[in-house]
């Protein structure tokens, strides 16, 4: 996929410059980012250059507002923008320029076309299965674990497919999560890998996008809109591994069941969570789905079943006793 071209015009020369320099080291990043400190040079620029992004000075619009044409205009904001501003997306300069190119990405898919669906290539990638159906914060803490492990040598993308996951108050909220990315994986637009990578928040070297907050949007999302997201992650992104923490409607979904390349079951001791697997392993067979029940591998974690208090647990999971049981597994 060919880098979109990003121009910054600012006459802040040092931090455009800093800009241009953080954007074209960072290989994973879909830009090709060129600069202008001056405005004459940006004028001379657009008509002679295709620019498809370009972030602006918000002092510098109304000057050269005339010279721009079809490119995707980003207002580059110290604070308050005027009355006449404020119909245009616009970033905040000062915060960070993880946080900036998430914007900038979000608004740029926004303004894409519909695509015409074509067909692309699966990678050689893994899409890993985490599911118990007696449920249980001891599958989050795999699940979660597992996505670190993993992320420290490949590029890892966590998604939780669970009914009500509570993340949020453990991860910190976000503006957009799962809900947001099926909606815009329904209107058809182009530029799918753009608004993915907008939602994308990291966990140490982990990625995750933040699982879906309402009820009725979750189960409104069918299965052929996970099976279509995942395709697209598989074909357009540069991840190595999904990992979907399911949920119950996620882990009775046979097609999508189908997807997985294996399939961590965590097994509890009580009579109750034993019939519920065993339960849950009659209705794969009677829906003719042998070839699930031969990706699972069944599991007895170790330690205590309570879970994390705060984010920062989250970071020390694969230095504690489940993080030495599961680099033991990856070994077997």
């Amino acid at each position: 996929m060919k880098n979109t071209r990003l121009w910054i015009a600012d006459s802040d020369a040092s931090y455009a410059d800093a800009f241009r320099e953080y954007v074209n080291l960072k290989k994973s990043y879909l830009f090709q980012v060129r600069m202008c400190t001056r405005k004459e040079q940006l004028r001379e620029a657009l008509s002679e250059e295709e620019i498809e992004i370009l972030l602006i000075s918000a002092t510098w619009y109304e000057d050269l507002k005339d010279s721009i044409r079809n490119e995707c205009v980003i207002l580059l904001s110290e604070g308050g923008l005027p009355k006449e501003l404020h119909r245009y997306p616009a970033v905040y300069k000062y915060q960070s320029v993880e946080n900036i190119l998430r914007e900038i990405m979000y608004y740029y898919s926004d303004q894409e076309e519909e695509e015409e669906y074509c067909t692309g290539v699966l990678k050689d990638n893994k899409v890993i299965g985490v599911y118990a159906p007696s449920g249980g914060i001891r599958k989050n803490k795999f699940a979660i674990t597992l996505g670190q492990i993993l992320a420290e040598e490949r590029n890892v993308l966590y998604l939780n497919l669970e009914e009500c996951s509570g993340l949020s108050e453990l991860m910190g909220g976000n503006h957009w999560n799962l809900s947001d990315l099926i909606y815009y994986l329904r209107q058809k637009k182009s530029s799918f890998l753009y608004r993915l990578n907008s939602m994308v928040q990291k966990l140490d070297r982990m990625d995750y996008i933040p699982s879906c907050e309402s009820y009725t949007d979750f189960v409104q999302i069918t299965t052929e809109e996970w099976q279509r997201l995942l395709y697209l992650i598989r074909t357009q992104s540069t991840y190595d591994v999904l990992i979907l923490d399911l949920g119950i409607l996620a882990g009775h979904s046979v097609d999508l069941l189908r997807q997985l390349t294996g399939l961590y079951v965590p097994a509890e001791q009580d009579l109750i969570s034993q019939g519920r697997f065993r339960q849950w392993q009659r209705y794969m067979q009677v829906s003719d789905a042998m070839d699930v029940l031969e990706k699972v591998q069944r599991l007895e974690l170790p330690g205590s079943p309570e879970g994390p208090c705060g984010e920062e647990d989250l970071f020390m999971l694969p230095q504690q006793e489940l993080g030495c049981y599961i680099r033991g597994l990856l070994q077997e």
